[in-house]
């Protein structure tokens, strides 16, 4: 982990309401593993006061820039989208967190996103291809339009299934698409990350499956790295949910398995 001022490349709209910021950040881009987030800095004045973190959504392939997506909601974002130009640089803490476990046998894994939360995913599709594994994605949002990094996993060759809000697509959750596709196809693990509702699903489908299942939590985390605790949950200490301790999302995640936040 350390704290840089990355060269700002570009800030350009991604698709609906994301915005996409790529910045030069070997260092960071380097160590990042897929899961893990970076704490950025908005603003040199007073406010907003705490920095606000982002999962990565790509590393470019000589692993010297990083891509964050990030929505425009907040004033935090906005000043983003107003201040970070090209030629300006961006004060970035990372890599923050525990990533995800991509298991060395695993041939087959589903990811499953919802709204900003597939911003987590992109980067786990790219090393499973590197290690040719086979990603399928499961991706959903409130509107079609917000439904972000389609290419990046019809690129791998897995298949991508859609739902959104305004175009439901005859299923109630982009999970219905899982359960049908994992009566199938084997699946060796699944990766979540964007809603409770989203994160239930998978952990009931792996539970009966009896395969590994994780989630990147989405929480507002302050300083990254457990300090100001201002991320905690209540997560689970064993699959059954007989013990129960809080964790900083900072320090201990942002990735969990899932029956450890099932009910978080």
């Amino acid at each position: 982990m350390e704290q840089i001022n990355a060269s700002v490349v570009s800030n350009e709209p991604l698709t609906g309401e994301y915005w996409l910021l790529q910045v030069d950040a070997p260092s960071i881009s380097a160590a990042l593993e897929p899961g893990q987030f970076v704490n950025i800095r908005v603003s040199g004045e007073h406010g907003p006061f705490l920095r606000r973190p982002f999962s990565v959504y790509r590393v470019s392939s000589d692993r010297t820039r990083l891509q964050v997506a990030y929505k425009l909601v907040g004033e935090g974002c906005r000043l983003m989208r107003d201040t970070l130009r090209p030629g300006t640089t961006c004060d970035l803490i990372g890599p923050l967190g525990t990533g995800y476990d991509l298991p060395a046998e695993a041939r087959t894994i589903a990811l499953v996103g919802r709204g900003i939360g597939i911003a987590a995913l992109p980067t786990l599709a790219d090393l499973a291809a590197s290690r040719g594994i086979t990603s399928h994605a499961f991706l959903s949002a409130r509107t079609r339009d917000n439904i972000v990094g389609t290419e990046i996993f019809s690129h791998h060759g897995g298949m991508v299934f859609l739902h959104s809000d305004d175009q439901p697509g005859g299923v109630t959750m982009v999970t219905d698409h899982l359960l049908a596709e994992a009566s199938k196809i084997d699946f060796d693990a699944i990766y979540v990350c964007g809603s409770n509702r989203l994160i239930r699903a998978a952990d009931t489908l792996a539970r009966k499956l009896n395969i590994p299942a994780q989630s990147a939590m989405e929480q507002h985390m302050a300083c990254g790295f457990g300090d100001c605790h201002g991320c905690v949950i209540e997560v689970n200490l064993d699959p059954a949910g007989e013990k129960k301790a809080y964790r900083e999302v900072c320090h201990y995640g942002p990735v969990f398995n899932t029956w450890e936040v099932v009910n978080a």
